[in-house]
């Protein structure tokens, strides 16, 4: 008992000390945000690309014209590249190509966003259901997937979240001062100088959302009230914005991802068609093909851990209460933004529906709070059977493991049966009709996970980052300007120093004078076009390789094998032991490049 009442009464108790909970909220996002952060090597291509571009940006001396070699990318807006590039002074140049400097910016707007939703939601729902939500926000698989990652969405969360908030505070509270049925919440007021500071905190993060993310905030908005509109046919709380002074101000803090892009083009984004102007005023990824229906929809269900499990007990308690306000609000904010999602977005669902995640998790911290917990089971809630939910951690740990041939080790190992145990202890609490204790194991077991996944397992299969590889075997070699083919993904520029604008094995052979201060790097399927193109050149053929590396190119879907071979004998360039070629090993497989560089 004593056990039961500690997961049940926890939450209220730690809530009421609102300083307390942001410390244990931050503690939270560090504990699982940071083994990924640190372990987890550069992703390609987007995160590599972000990262290599605010790289070489800072290195010119030019804040105004981010590029990727001579690629100019219009549809991503420059406050992403900005603070990056803070990020990358501070650090120093000798920390220039350690994706880590270029992620910190995102690990810090996500922490932030979920302590956006702990602050704010407390003004609607209440300080327990707030402290909930934003623990199940904080551990939620794709809300730590963008904390991990240098790219713009982990950077827009945090706007996205304030405006979303601020304006659903704005939204309740036009309606009368009464408890919401649906959520038992008492939504705060303040008097109008204190909704002139929201309204302007409102219209800062709009602003600041378009100079990281294009129109992916505003996108947002509209279509939240777009769907609201559809329920209740009112717009006249909108005046309460003051978008008469609130709108020059979003502007105006916009206002740099135009001028550089008149920079850039000359005329902002000269030369796009129609759809790829489309594109990038939604945001800075491109999938550049269209999904498959239900795409957004299924990303939302398995990105919102350990939350989905409520979900349906949100809609069946929230749609016949749409007539009030925050429950239609919450709706508007999912179904709204869905519906253009699976309808127009041609960004990747993995990135994109972490805006609706502060919703979903306002909601389902409403559902739990509401429950008595006497031993009832909530309707329309989890309905399978707790032991069967280990399924879905080992499903995943064993998919990466099959992957990779290999078994875990005995650290990883354990995490995975704790982790499992956590689901099932969730699960349980589910049908007991305990919700807060399944909060609490819940964000245990979400936190665990994406700490073993991301901090230990996916860090230790070394075959599936093959510039981390690459970089490993050459680390021992003196200073060498290194040449690589057959291999094109962004990630070797940003940890090797690879051109990406001189990859071609004939543009390599026309520039080596001799063979002096340099390191070529070459993938198996090319050793026949490199040859040849020395031969065609004059220069000598390839001497015997000083190491051997194998891959796998997961962004390509197929193994890699380089030879690396060092053409300054008076240097000679020391590869460790475990990256030695086989005796006699010749290059293997086909020698056209088919798919995989």
């Amino acid at each position: 008992m004593e056990r039961r009442r500690s997961l049940t009464d926890g939450w209220a108790a730690l809530a009421s000390r609102p300083q307390a909970a942001s410390m244990v909220l931050l503690l939270l996002c560090l504990a699982v945000y940071l083994p990924g952060f640190v372990r987890l090597p550069a992703v390609d291509r987007t995160e590599a690309i972000y990262a290599e571009t605010t790289r070489d940006m800072v290195a010119r001396g030019d804040w105004s014209d981010p590029r990727y070699g001579s690629a100019v990318h219009q549809y991503r807006p420059i406050g992403t590249f900005w603070a990056q590039a803070l990020s990358r002074s501070a650090a120093g140049e000798e920390n220039a190509r350690d994706i880590r400097v270029y992620r910190l910016p995102s690990l810090i707007f996500v922490t932030l966003a979920v302590l956006a939703v702990f602050w704010l939601g407390s003004l609607i729902i209440g300080a327990e259901a707030a402290l909930i939500a934003a623990a199940l926000f904080a551990v939620a698989p794709l809300t730590v997937l963008v904390s991990q990652l240098a790219i713009a969405e982990g950077l827009s969360l945090l706007p996205a979240t304030i405006a979303m908030l601020t304006l659903a505070w704005f939204y309740v509270t036009a309606g009368p001062p009464v408890a919401s049925e649906a959520l038992a919440s008492h939504p705060r007021r303040f008097s109008a100088r204190g909704e002139t500071w929201l309204a302007l905190l409102f219209w800062t993060a709009v602003g600041a959302g378009m100079l990281i993310n294009a129109l992916l905030v505003p996108i947002l908005i509209v279509s939240t009230l777009a769907a609201l509109f559809a329920f209740d046919r009112d717009f006249s709380w909108l005046k309460r914005l003051r978008p008469l002074f609130g709108v020059p101000i979003a502007l105006a803090i916009a206002a740099p991802w135009l001028l550089v892009r008149a920079h850039q083009d000359g005329t902002p984004f000269a030369g796009l068609s129609w759809p790829e102007f489309l594109a990038a005023l939604g945001g800075a990824q491109d999938m550049k093909l269209r999904a498959f229906p239900g795409t957004f929809a299924l990303a939302l269900l398995l990105g919102f851990l350990p939350g989905t499990a409520l979900l349906g007990v949100v809609f069946k308690r929230f749609w016949p209460a749409r007539d009030q306000r925050l429950p239609s609000f919450l709706l508007a904010w999912v179904i709204g933004y869905l519906i253009y999602l699976e309808a127009l977005s041609s960004k990747p669902g993995t990135y994109m529906v972490q805006t609706m995640f502060p919703a979903l998790a306002l909601a389902v911290a409403s559902v739990v709070v509401s429950e008595t917990g006497h031993g009832k089971r909530p309707e329309g809630g989890l309905l399978v059977w707790p032991t069967a939910l280990a399924a879905i951690p080992l499903a995943v740990f064993a998919a990466v493991y099959g992957f990779a041939n290999e078994a875990p080790d005995i650290v990883p190992a354990v995490l995975i049966a704790i982790i499992a145990a956590l689901f099932i202890w969730s699960g349980r609490l589910i049908h007991e009709g305990l919700l807060r204790g399944w909060a609490t194991i819940g964000v245990a077991a979400l936190g665990l996970f994406a700490i073993t996944l991301l901090g230990f397992v996916l860090p230790s299969i070394d075959k599936i980052w093959p510039s981390a590889e690459l970089k490993r075997a050459v680390a021992a070699c003196p200073a060498h300007d290194i040449d690589l083919v057959g291999f094109r993904e962004p990630s070797s520029r940003l940890l090797l120093g690879v051109s990406p604008d001189r990859q071609a094995p004939e543009a390599i052979a026309s520039e080596i004078s001799g063979y002096g201060a340099k390191l070529l790097i070459v993938e198996d399927r090319w050793s026949n076009r490199m040859n040849m193109a020395l031969t065609t050149s004059s220069k000598p053929p390839l001497p015997s390789p000083s190491g051997c590396v194998s891959a796998y190119n997961v962004m390509r879907g197929c193994p890699v094998h380089f030879r690396i071979y060092d053409l300054n004998p008076a240097q000679p360039c020391k590869i460790p032991a475990n990256f030695a070629c086989a005796p006699d090993a010749a290059p293997a497989g086909p020698q056209k490049s088919g798919n995989c560089d």
